[in-house]
């Protein structure tokens, strides 16, 4: 029998290790395809909690009675709002162990869990906030970039002024992923949850533990004095700067956007203490080069950062105009 879904529909499982990168491709592409075909089901509300540590709302139904490859539960900070005011999420992805899930950039495989919200009219949602993940190459060469253990996303809901304080308003969210060990299983889940609004805003109060933790593992904007980028044809170098340029210095790891320019080689080319980044051109430019740059310090953990290098233009090669035999 074939396994089944974190919502109990019949989903097919991909040999992590076996595919080769195109035929992955397409089971992946139809995986996807299944999914949002059939659509996403609701769940009965779960309120939210005072600190989104304590009491999250949880997928249920099916999702929890078959201990899927990953549990997915919500947490609200803060837990009162008043109209015009803004709430952060904490979508917690929880895999089971030895599973993993995707990150939103680049991948050879798989895809990052995904989410629909319906909200009521007027509010408004900010895009998901995405921690650093970790390199990971898999038999046939295949990169990706993935997280081990709990995944937390953090995403900001803004109510809009005029809307009526005094009451509980519902949320709802609709999510879809793929979690890979040995095998690859798509899984879905829906949440409800309800957040009370206030007349007025609720006395501020100092971050939880949970949401400063969430907040440190995102990636910084990149300060000018870390790094040096410089094109040279179709080849970025990127290049450490001030104290940490030494020999002893860690390596870098590049890890590239969706909307990062056509790499020839990032298996090889993404990790060094230096990294000098291969490009194929298209219409005349190589780049942008985007997506995160992760620093590896020689003592003290990883820094992460966002590089956003603009697309360069290659310089016209010279023709040739001398007669032949002139």
């Amino acid at each position: 029998m074939r396994p089944r879904g974190a919502t109990g529909i019949v989903a097919p499982m991909l040999s992590h290790h076996a595919q080769t990168k195109p035929g992955r491709f397409l089971v992946l592409a139809m995986i996807s395809a299944a999914l949002t075909a059939a659509g996403c089901r609701s769940e009965p509300a779960a309120e939210s909690a005072p600190k989104p540590e304590a009491s999250p709302a949880v997928g249920s139904g099916a999702a929890a009675e078959a201990a899927p490859p990953v549990i997915l539960t919500a947490g609200f900070e803060p837990s009162t709002i008043a109209p015009g005011g803004t709430v952060t999420v904490l979508w917690r992805l929880l895999p089971a162990a030895d599973w993993h899930l995707y990150w939103s950039g680049r991948n050879d495989s798989g895809f990052a869990p995904r989410v629909k919200l319906d909200l009521p009219p007027g509010w408004s949602a900010g895009p998901l906030q995405w921690p650093t993940p970790a390199r990971y190459v898999s038999a046939g060469d295949i990169l990706d970039h993935v997280y081990h253990g709990e995944l937390v996303l953090l995403q900001e809901i803004t109510v809009p002024r005029d809307e009526a304080p005094g009451r509980r308003v519902e949320l709802r969210a609709a999510w879809q992923w793929l979690a890979c060990r040995d095998s690859c299983v798509p899984g879905r889940d829906s949440l409800r949850v309800s957040v009370d609004l206030a007349a007025a805003a609720p006395i501020a109060s100092d971050p939880s533990p949970a949401l400063l933790a969430a907040r440190a593992r995102l990636p910084r904007p990149l300060p000018p004095d870390v790094v040096t980028t410089a094109w040279e044809g179709v080849v970025l170098h990127i290049r450490r700067e001030g104290p940490d340029a030494g020999t002893a210095a860690g390596r870098m790891t590049f890890m590239p956007a969706d909307d990062c320019g056509d790499l020839a080689d990032l298996l090889h080319d993404g990790v060094g203490q230096s990294l000098a980044l291969r490009l194929a051109p298209r219409d005349g430019q190589v780049g942008p080069v985007r997506g995160l740059l992760v620093l590896e310090g020689a003592a003290g953990p990883a820094r992460s950062f966002v590089l956003d290098v603009p697309a360069a233009r290659l310089a016209a090669v010279p023709v040739n105009d001398t007669p032949a035999g002139g």
